[in-house]
């Protein structure tokens, strides 16, 4: 009869066998071998798929339409290109006009917007709300060192018409008269003032608006009360 002990033994030594960790170099191994065996089988997956994948866009190639012999690259229809806007040409700035380049109107803001232009029927210059007299309206502010000759931008016949200031019945007149290089009376100080607008002055005084008759004038004795804006209204011609 076997010695029971025996049989004991023999378990114990199977369950050691069983519980005991493999060593690093086999747990090495073993990790090694998973590993290239889920590398074999992705490898093998996407290989499945992209025949798959392959297959199932044969057909859909099959049902491509092709093109219409008929119709190249050079009868394509293009989006249609917009109808050219006629170009707006910005006023100019205070350089061009302040640089004798620029016709303008001389505005006065206080009295609506009217713009000096000389009379109808006599040379004095005036504040006016006419319209449709720009060969009486349009000025040429043309620099003569730090000051101004004030020119109508269409000369009377052949002689170009300067602004040009006369001492006579208190408080003075402004007209326009055939420049004169040599007459002070035709050169002016033109400054901007703090709202933007501009101020002309002639000897002594600022050149002005009288309430009323709405002459423009040199001797008020007042300080300044008449500024002006130039409006810009296209290229002066060339010379003086």
């Amino acid at each position: 009869m076997a010695d029971p002990r025996d049989d004991f033994a023999a378990i114990a030594d199977g369950v050691r066998r069983v519980a005991t960790l493999p060593g690093p170099q086999a747990l090495r191994r073993r990790s090694e071998q998973r590993r290239r065996r889920r590398v074999a089988v992705t490898g093998v997956g996407l290989a499945v798929v992209a025949v798959t994948a392959g297959t199932a866009l044969l057909p859909a190639r099959d049902h491509v339409v092709p093109p219409d012999p008929g119709v190249g690259p050079a009868s394509r229809v293009t989006p249609s290109t917009p109808s050219a806007v006629p170009s707006v040409t910005p006023s100019a700035g205070p350089l061009e006009i302040l640089g004798g380049r620029r016709q303008v109107l001389i505005r006065v803001p206080g009295l609506g917007s009217a713009t000096l232009a000389t009379g109808r029927d006599d040379d004095r210059v005036r504040a006016t709300t006419e319209r449709g007299i720009d060969d009486r309206a349009l000025w040429v502010l043309r620099p003569e060192g730090d000051r101004f000759r004030i020119t109508l931008a269409k000369p009377d016949g052949s002689a170009r018409v300067c602004m040009t200031v006369v001492h006579d019945a208190a408080p003075g007149s402004v007209r326009g008269r055939a420049c004169e290089p040599a007459t002070p009376a035709q050169l002016f100080t033109i400054e901007k003032v703090a709202d933007g607008t501009y101020s002309i002055f002639q000897g002594k005084r600022y050149v002005q608006v009288v309430d009323g008759t709405n002459a423009l004038v040199p001797d008020l004795p007042e300080g300044l009360t008449t500024t002006y804006e130039f409006e810009d209204r296209g290229p002066a011609t060339a010379g003086r």
